[in-house]
């Protein structure tokens, strides 16, 4: 079998077809309806091959072909944002590409199998293994990658996804899944037997998507908020090629911007906490290394006693921590700075979700990274408390959030049950893309737009600094104000929302996620085994015919 025929199934028209419209469910493009209807013709392509062993293989290769159309178009940008600064580019595009699409290639292999064998509700079968192949991908240590899952789709209609609340992203994920194979169930009973055939799967649906629904408007219009919070955001459209060749200039580029911006609210706006963005303080080390007989970075401390003072607010802001580790060795990190007036420095905290590859090769022991050229080695930061400040009503608590760990909804879970009633996310989102309407990559409408679906899962309003864009304010109900323009400098003071009680999302975690994975695992053992007692009944058949 040739290399094209392993990869590219026979009538892959589907499969392509599918894959493309899953491109446009995602950001930048938003398309509604798309979520709803774009798992179809790959639904309808699996239902169509035979229920033998040529048949699995037939999906095996098919869901392969059809996560390469699906994950390049959502996730090329991985290429864009690296392919100025490494080689790495381009095997940090291709490694999560092929891996995902190897996932993908599994799910529908197991779909195939398991209708194949028992004939389950196709129904239930394909959202319990669509599930979890997600569940696989979140969960896979140093590189899990729950960038755009299917649920985030819905990011842009904060009205319809308020049952977040209760089963997260990925319980939304089933959801789409489910409503998409009932649409594909009426299409194939309509292609068969008529209309009349097609009445029932169109009533599922019309449950289906009846249900969380209604619940979302319920809430949406019954949720009652309260202002936690009155916070300044910073945006000072720093680029990034500049940040490349002059970390010192970039960075007295962005402090002065910073004191344009910020130096009309002095005496005149009432802030309880100013956010800045990841790595504004970035020409240096702001912690002292005494085995190098380094004592920090003492200018930048005062520069944020200086704003804080000046702004009677307390401060958050991104920079470059360090742990000494003796004998002139240091642990670097990525860290957020807390400055509390009159007080000085308070908290530093450490990015917990590094970037693989471009933050910390995985596996890897970090004695060995110094060895491996353009790789970083930052540590990986403690789990955390939420972060106390005072506030005109009283006090506050927030939970950090570095860049690309607003994907991460375990982290945004762990700081609402520690305390936390909002998210401040700062972020670098440069490397995503240039100011020219043509080099900007889809990821800049991406990133943001899981912070969307971590205010809704938590109930929690969060406030998000990018460093060349987008910042913005996202309330408990997931509705964005304030949003900025890309690649400008800018500023705003804004009211942060928040609810007070746990949801039950909080409370008690991924329970779709999970429940859909052993699901799967089971009943992959069960069609397995199943299999293999037909094998031998077969055998025992043949054997007695023969020895008749």
């Amino acid at each position: 079998m040739s290399w094209r025929a392993r990869v590219v199934p026979e009538r892959a028209g589907p499969l392509l077809a599918g894959g493309v419209l899953m491109g446009l469910a995602h950001p930048p493009f938003h398309l509604l309806v798309t979520s709803f209807i774009a798992l179809v013709p790959f639904i309808v392509w699996l239902e169509g091959l035979p229920s033998t062993a040529e048949g699995r293989k037939q999906a095996r290769t098919g869901g392969f072909f059809f996560g390469l159309i699906y994950y390049t178009l959502v996730l090329y940008w991985l290429f864009v944002a690296l392919v100025f600064y490494t080689w790495w580019a381009v095997f940090a595009f291709l490694a999560p590409i092929l891996i995902l699409s190897a996932f993908m290639s599994w799910v529908a292999g197991g779909i195939h199998l398991v209708r194949s064998r028992f004939r389950w509700p196709l129904y239930l079968v394909f959202p319990v293994f669509w599930t979890a192949g997600e569940v696989l991908r979140a969960h896979l240590l140093e590189v899990s990658f729950p960038w755009m899952q299917f649920g985030d789709s819905l990011s842009g209609y904060p009205i319809l996804i308020g049952a977040a609340d209760l089963v997260g992203s990925r319980g939304l994920s089933f959801w789409l899944a489910a409503a998409n194979a009932l649409i594909a169930m009426g299409f194939l009973a309509f292609r068969a037997r008529g209309w009349r055939a097609a009445r029932g799967p169109a009533l599922g649906l019309l449950i289906t998507l009846a249900g969380p629904i209604a619940y979302s408007v319920a809430r949406w219009q019954t949720l009652e908020t309260r202002t936690v919070a009155r916070v300044g955001v910073v945006q000072p459209n720093v680029p990034q090629h500049l940040r490349d060749l002059d970390p010192a200039a970039s960075t007295d580029s962005a402090l002065r911007a910073t004191e344009t911006l910020t130096s009309p609210w002095a005496g005149r706006e009432r802030m309880d906490l100013v956010i800045f963005p990841e790595t504004m303080l970035g020409a240096a080390y702001m912690d002292p290394v005494p085995s190098y007989d380094y004592p920090g970075w003492l200018e930048a401390h005062a520069w944020a006693e200086g704003v804080v003072a000046t702004l009677e607010a307390e401060l958050v802001v991104g920079g470059r921590g360090a742990d000494d580790l003796g004998d002139r060795s240091y642990q670097p990190f990525n860290s957020a700075y807390h400055f509390r007036p009159g007080d000085g420095l308070v908290n530093r905290y450490d990015k917990r979700f590094v970037v693989p590859l471009v933050e910390r090769v995985p596996f890897v022991p970090p004695e060995w990274l110094s060895r491996i050229p353009y790789t970083s080695g930052l540590g990986v930061g403690d789990w955390q408390s939420p972060i106390e400040i005072s506030t005109e009503r009283g006090s506050a608590a927030y939970g950090t959030m570095i860049c690309y760990e607003s994907i991460f909804s375990p982290l945004a879970r762990h700081f609402r049950r520690n305390g936390a009633d909002f998210l401040v996310n700062i972020t670098n989102d440069s490397w995503y893309g240039r100011d020219a309407w043509w080099s900007r990559s889809s990821a800049l409408w991406q990133h943001p737009a899981h912070l969307v679906m971590r205010s809704i899962e938590t109930r929690m309003g969060s406030a998000r600094s990018g460093l060349t864009g987008v910042s913005m304010i996202v309330d408990p109900l997931g509705r964005v104000s304030h949003r900025t323009e890309l690649f400008e400098s800018a500023a705003f003071v804004a009211d942060v929302e928040t609810t007070d009680g746990l949801t039950v999302y909080v409370r008690f975690g991924d329970i779709v996620g999970i429940a859909s994975a052993v699901a799967a695992i089971l009943a992959l053992c069960a069609s397995i085994r199943g299999r293999k007692a037909d094998e031998v009944q077969t055998e025992l058949v043949e054997e007695t015919r023969e020895g008749g």
